[in-house]
């Protein structure tokens, strides 16, 4: 008596981890997304923080281009080149780029006809994959409406879909890439 596998039995063990494959993968692209953001969102908290204690610390009530960049910051943020992507050992400037995302101390637009909300809030942009484009709001403290959430999204002017990140579309693209 043999003892081992037949061909047919191999077959069907290797079509099934295959289908489990196939299904496994838009689940993994769709968490590592969802990853990113949150990574996006509490990046975007620490640097608008940062922000208002500098303008604290400089008596402005609204940012104003050229007040300061990423250099005045009480905190560090690991920052790229973004045409090599090297890593750089220091962040200077109104923007700010990282792997994943284009950073701004200063996104332009308006929300609910409020200058000021905007001007005092940071936006981050998705600079790679499928998402490249989408566009992130935040707005902190600032924000008046209590009913819309502090972090609003729109697809920008590359595609993408704020839908995979659980956030409908709302606004104008606050900064670009």
């Amino acid at each position: 008596m043999n003892k081992g596998f037949t061909l047919v039995e191999i077959l069907v063990a290797v079509m099934i981890v295959g289908l489990l494959v196939t299904m496994a993968v838009p689940m993994y692209d769709k968490t590592i997304e969802k990853a990113r953001l949150a990574e996006a969102r509490t990046m975007m908290k620490k640097i608008l923080e940062a922000k208002l204690r500098t303008m604290d610390s400089l008596d402005l009530e609204t940012y104003t281009s050229g007040a300061f960049g990423f250099e005045l910051l009480d905190i560090s943020v690991p920052c790229v080149d973004p045409t090599t992507g090297a890593k750089k050992s220091r962040c200077t400037g109104e923007t700010l780029y990282t792997k994943d995302f284009k950073y701004s101390l200063r996104p332009a637009g308006t929300v609910s006809g409020s200058a000021a909300n905007v001007a005092n809030a940071v936006c981050a942009v998705r600079r790679k994959g499928d998402n490249a484009g989408v566009v992130l709001l935040y707005l902190g403290e600032l924000e008046t409406n209590s009913t819309r959430d502090k972090t609003l999204c729109n697809n920008g002017t590359s595609g993408g879909s704020c839908e995979l990140y659980g956030m409908s579309s709302s606004g104008t693209a606050w900064c670009t890439l």
